[in-house]
């Protein structure tokens, strides 16, 4: 499935006891920063769920930069710390913080996303 598609189908087929997972979620985070660049509008969309899914494909893809392997967690000592560090300076996007919150950090992820190379 292409990116795109997987950006409209970001909310179809929730995991029953996960509902900020569903397959597109899964499939964007294994497409990295292509799937992270592809999410940031969804960060600012009208629905808290769909804002919830894409904020956890921008986590996600950062968590495997830095070491993340699903069922082993991470695989580098600084993995985590780095993840946080990431996390922290580009506004801590959380997707029920007030709207105001939000742009802000979009606009660094904007940002940072664009400056990376692959």
């Amino acid at each position: 499935m292409n990116i795109e598609t997987l950006v409209k189908t970001i909310d179809e087929d929730p995991d029953p006891l996960h509902a900020d997972v569903t397959p597109s979620v899964l499939e964007l985070i294994e497409r990295g920063l292509p799937g992270a660049k592809a999410v940031v509008d969804l960060l600012d969309a009208t629905e808290f769920l769909t804002r919830k899914r894409a904020q956890r494909v921008l986590e996600g893809v950062i968590m495997q930069r830095h070491g993340w392997v699903a069922g082993q967690g991470y695989t580098t000592p600084d993995g985590q710390e780095k993840t946080r560090t990431l996390l922290a300076a580009n506004g801590n996007y959380q997707a029920d913080a007030a709207p105001e919150a939000r742009r802000a950090s979009i606009e660094k992820w904007r940002r940072w996303l664009e400056s990376q190379q692959k």
